[in-house]
């Protein structure tokens, strides 16, 4: 019986709170955090909807990519002049791959400085900040983006990057390491070699061990064993073939021939390539290993680490804002009780 003197409409009441409750749950699940599995990783997983959330991504691309490259720079820097002095002919692989490590232990921080070690350490910074960037893009844009698109995407954009940078860093090396009868300047066909290169070893780091990981999985206890493998199988592999592309392209630069004929350049070049496939092949895999398949597989766990990482810090932000929000809405409904 309500009392005398009690004004309350007990239908306007529960209104009141009926519409603040539905009021306060729509705020919560505006705010919630919308997750979804990644295509790449069967255990990883992303929050959308988040301008913010996609920054700290992006962040964590570039920053991964600095890092592992840098570790694994000094080892390119080393066998890469190793090749340009072996195939000018003023050094053996060994030799030079020795006087390298000798200088770099004796005054490492006068080396890291180098713009030796410096355009090595950018070249693949770049090149594995685009892999990230492009990858995050594409997975934060899945519902619009095809699987193919993705791939010729990060193959694209990932090759542009590698090969232009990296022609620079060759043309620059061929410069301060090769021969004093060297052609004047870098002849085109020297860059489509290159270029060449690029593309055989951009698509066996990047897109081939996706592709072909599953192949692997009878030789591992899981998928994710399966496509590390396969992340350090494909590369190496391919310099059976990227080996020696990238030695004729210096031999170009090194030894112009043009007072030879046609066949009889050719019958040079070949002669070369026949007296060195085998070290050149040594010190290419011995740069490629830590460049794409250590490097590559130490860039994947450590951008899942911080994916991981940022996704957790998130989620802990939504549930404290959503505590909060319960503690308002039972705030308010006890207040009008």
């Amino acid at each position: 019986m309500r009392e005398k003197g009690d004004t309350t409409d007990d239908g306007g009441g529960a209104n009141t709170t009926g519409r603040l409750l539905a009021s306060s749950a729509a705020s919560l699940t505006s705010t919630s955090a919308k997750v979804y599995e990644e295509s790449s990783s069967g255990s990883k997983f992303s929050i959308t909807g988040d301008r913010d959330l996609l920054r700290k991504k992006l962040l964590g691309d570039v920053v991964v990519a600095c890092g592992v490259t840098f570790m694994v720079a000094p080892f390119m820097t080393v066998v890469d002049k190793a090749i340009v002095q072996r195939a000018a002919g003023t050094h053996g692989v060994l030799m030079s791959a020795v006087e390298s490590v000798t200088s770099m232990a004796r005054n490492p921080v006068s080396y890291v400085r180098s713009p030796m070690f410096l355009m090595m350490w950018g070249v693949y910074a770049a090149t594995y900040t685009a892999a990230n960037v492009v990858r995050t893009i594409t997975t934060e844009h899945m519902d619009e983006v095809s699987p193919d698109e993705a791939k010729a995407g990060l193959f694209v954009a990932t090759t542009v990057v590698n090969s232009g940078s990296t022609m620079l860093k060759d043309r620059a090396y061929a410069t301060m390491f090769g021969t004093s009868g060297s052609a004047t300047r870098v002849p085109l066909i020297t860059y489509g070699l290159w270029g060449l290169r690029d593309c055989m070893v951009v698509g066996s780091s990047f897109v081939l061990p996706d592709l072909v990981a599953d192949s692997f999985t009878p030789y591992a206890k899981d998928r994710a064993q399966a496509a590390k493998i396969s992340q350090f199988f494909c590369p190496v592999a391919t310099q059976v073939i990227a080996g020696p592309v990238q030695l004729l392209g210096l031999d170009f630069y090194n030894r112009p021939m043009k007072n030879l004929s046609y066949a009889s350049a050719t019958m040079e070049r070949i002669s070369l390539l026949g007296k060195n496939f085998f070290s050149i092949l040594g010190a290419r895999v011995s740069r490629i290993a830590p460049a794409y398949g250590i490097g590559g597989i130490g860039n994947t766990y450590f951008r899942n680490e911080w994916r991981d990482m940022v996704i957790r810090q998130e989620m802990s932000t939504n549930r404290s804002y959503n505590n909060g929000s319960r503690d308002v809405i039972g705030a308010t409904i006890r207040g009008n009780d």
